[in-house]
């Protein structure tokens, strides 16, 4: 066997066998062959033959892999989404696309799968807890066949000045009494950063006596600490003129660019020592008020003085004393006026002890004092009278004397604020005639109601029957002074005035004529809202009637009832004897619908009813 062309890297052994002589490569050398197979025997003939050999392609090769920079710094708070390297990625196989990731996966980038661009994914943030400042990861491309390349990449990520400085306090108060002496730190302030690095802190006076030439100072080579620059006095009359309380602003701020500043503020105060108790003017003091008083009326003023710095600097307040549930006092803290919450009542409490409390201005250890105040309520006339009862109801007869006094009644009077004998009675409206009046009419808080004229109904005089009186009650009624703001009282009394002797009215009427006599009777016993009744017996009738027919036609029908038919008529038929005429008497009812014309009461159960004057029919009212 022979086979040709030479050193096309194939060979053919002594049965027959071909097989490769050299490696090939599919993506750099030919791809096909054509190779002649001859076959010689012992005498010299021979055959010839062509075999055509294709290469296939396989993934035996990795990607090649190129990236711009493998070594990245970038700026903490970078945008998110933003691109931070580009890498390219070629297979010589050919045998698709090539595909990026990152290993490890890296939770602030990530890679474009198909481009291989590297971007931000989250916020970069170098003072947060647990973040790295350098981040190391690799990125690879893979074919589909998972044959892959890698490049390793580190990025360092730098922070920069994102954040204002902060402090402990930002309110520093420093109080000391009488004098401070030169050089006292009267405040240190204590402030950071949280940049990465920790940016440099710079204190300035923004405000206030703070600087060079002033009350205070910053302490040199130590500019956080604030310290007093000249001695301070409390009673130094400049310190006094200035004020014993000095506010000042220090700036606190990092780095000049950019810079982010805050501010503290420092109170000191040069307080007195409070060497002396607030002393009242009196040990006691004394006012009256009148119960007619509202509120916010000024009852009297207390005063307690202090000889400490600043002079009389007190307030006051009542502890004890306002013993009711609504206190009816109240003290001005700063000037000491008592007044009035409330009106008070003297009927109620006619006298207040108060306990009065003078604290002073000292905040942590103040003195205090105590003064006792007695207020006196004054009586006044304020009060209505009230009488029982208010309202009152009476039936009396026409033919009551004079002086008689209506059922026994008296009103039964009271005034909290008055004396029994300090009333008087007025009857103001309803009082028509004068039949009515008391007895007495003044001096008395339980006066007797009567009668005073007698009533005339007989000739048509009076026409009015009901009186509605309205009685007022006076307190003005004073012996040996004049009432100047006297209370009145009411009291309603309602008399209905009946007739004592009603003539009854006849209740029938009758004509008599010869031989005839008529009498009316007037029955009031049917309404026309009662139709119904003659229409039930109306249809009974029918009923029975209908029923009665029905009996007889089957006795007819049934019985011997044709013979006694016949005897009945032969006795009707047969003439009688003459009578003598005897008088018939015809009586005639009319019934119609009553008409009441009057009205009267009844003497035993005090009800009105109504009667017809013609027929003495009655019905209540």
């Amino acid at each position: 066997y022979f086979i040709s062309p030479e050193g096309s890297g194939f060979r053919i052994d002594s049965i027959g066998t071909i097989s490769t002589a050299a490696a090939f490569d599919f993506e750099s050398e030919a791809r096909s062959f054509l190779l002649v197979i001859k076959v010689v025997d012992p005498g010299g003939l021979f055959t010839a033959g062509n075999l055509k050999v294709f290469l296939i392609n396989v993934n035996n090769k990795d990607p090649i892999l190129t990236c711009r920079r493998i070594n990245i710094t970038l700026d903490e708070e970078i945008p998110i989404g933003k691109s931070i390297g580009v890498c390219q990625a070629t297979d010589e196989d050919n045998l698709g696309d090539v595909t990026f990731e990152l290993d490890p996966w890296n939770v602030y980038f990530l890679v474009d799968k198909e481009c291989g661009t590297v971007v931000t994914a989250t916020r970069l943030d170098v003072e947060r807890a647990g973040f790295a400042s350098v981040q190391s990861f690799s990125i690879k491309a893979c074919d589909n066949g998972q044959r892959c390349a890698a490049i390793p990449v580190t990025i360092y990520v730098r922070g920069f000045n994102d954040n204002a400085p902060f402090c402990d306090q930002y309110l520093i108060r420093y109080t000391v009494k009488e004098v401070i002496r030169k050089g006292t730190v009267v405040a240190k302030l204590l402030c950071h950063d949280l940049d990465e690095p920790p940016d440099m802190i710079r204190y300035a006076p923004s405000s206030g006596p703070v600087g060079s030439g002033q009350l205070f100072e910053q302490v040199p080579n130590a500019n956080n600490f604030i310290q007093v620059a000249r001695e301070l006095d409390y009673e130094d009359p400049e310190m006094v003129a200035a004020g014993h309380i000095y506010e000042m602003m220090i700036s606190v701020f990092d780095d000049l660019h950019p810079s982010h500043t805050v501010t503290v503020t420092i109170i000191v105060e040069l307080a007195s020592a409070n060497d002396f108790s607030p002393e009242f003017e009196a040990a006691h003091y004394s006012f009256s008020v009148l119960e007619t008083s509202g509120a916010f009326y000024k009852v009297g003023r207390v005063m307690a003085i202090d000889e400490d710095q600043p002079p009389n600097c007190v307030t006051y307040k009542i502890t004890k004393g306002d013993i009711e549930a609504i206190q009816r006092f109240w003290i001005h803290p700063l000037s000491g006026m008592i007044e009035l919450t409330t009106q008070p009542d003297y009927e109620s409490v006619r006298q207040y002890n108060l306990t009065v409390e003078a604290v002073d201005c000292d905040r942590f250890h103040p003195r205090t004092a105590m003064t006792m105040v007695t207020i006196d309520i004054e009586d006044e006339n304020d009060e209505a009278p009230v009488c029982i009862p208010s309202l009152y109801k009476a039936i009396i007869f026409d033919n009551v004397v004079a002086g008689t006094n209506i059922n026994g009644f008296k009103l039964n009077c009271q005034d909290r604020d008055s004396q029994d004998f300090e009333m008087r009675f007025e009857m103001v409206s309803g009082n028509e005639n004068h039949h009515f009046g008391f007895d007495p009419t003044r001096g008395s808080n339980t006066p007797n109601l009567i009668v005073k004229n007698p009533f005339n109904f007989d000739p048509r005089v009076e026409l009015q029957r009901q009186y509605h009186l309205v009685v007022h009650v006076i307190d003005d009624n004073l012996r040996y002074r004049r009432s100047t703001k006297p209370q009145t009282g009411t009291a309603i009394i309602d008399i209905y005035v009946t007739r004592a002797n009603i003539p009854t009215p006849p209740t029938t009427s009758s004509e008599h004529r010869n031989g005839l006599t008529i009498v009316y009777i007037a029955i009031n016993t049917y309404k026309s809202s009662d139709w119904y009744i003659p229409f039930i017996f109306t249809l009974m009738a029918i009923f029975f009637v209908g029923l009665v027919s029905w009996v007889c036609f089957l006795l007819w029908k049934y019985g011997n009832i044709m013979e006694c038919c016949q005897k009945v008529t032969k006795e009707v038929s047969t003439p009688r004897r003459k009578r003598k005429k005897k008088l018939e008497v015809l009586t005639e009812t009319i019934v119609y619908e009553t008409m009441f014309d009057g009205e009267a009461i009844d003497p035993v159960s005090g009800n009105v009813y109504e009667y017809n004057s013609r027929t003495g029919a009655r019905k209540w009212k």
